[in-house]
This record gives C-alpha cells, sequence and structure tokens, in this order.
C-alpha cells in the first residue's frame, strides 16, 4: 500500500496517478482522509508487492517536488 500525506490540491494527487501510471503500475486508490472533497489530505493507494521498490524510489522524487511525506507501507 503506497499512503501519500499532505497532499494540497487534485492536481497534486493526479500527479501520484500520473506517476503510478508512467511506471505502468496496476494501482487501485483506496480511500483519502479525511475525504475525497477536502485537502489536504491522504490517499491510499494499493499497489502490487512487487511494484513496491520501484514506487518508492519514483514516489520519494515526486515528494521531493510536492512537499508530500509518502512511503509504501
Amino acid at each position: 500500500m503506497l499512503r501519500v500525506a499532505n497532499v494540497k490540491d487534485e492536481a497534486a494527487l493526479e500527479s501520484v496517478r500520473d506517476l503510478l501510471d508512467v511506471l505502468g503500475v496496476h494501482y487501485e486508490h483506496i480511500r483519502s482522509e479525511p475525504d475525497e472533497d477536502t485537502f489536504p489530505q491522504t490517499a491510499y493507494f494499493y499497489v502490487p508487492d512487487g511494484a513496491a521498490d520501484d514506487v518508492d524510489a519514483a514516489i520519494q522524487r515526486l515528494s521531493e517536488q510536492h512537499g508530500f511525506d509518502a512511503e509504501v507501507l
């Protein structure tokens, strides 16, 4: 599971989805907290275990650009 905290707006959330698409990862947005219409939020995505290392490396680079607090759990 990928947790991305400090998502400030819809464009930032879309950048996470775009990253996962570029990596070719089949993912599913599980939930957002506090909810999907409120920002900032923490978004949770299911990512396959086999893609965890690639996702972790790529999300760290994206986190630097957007100020996310992200990790693969």
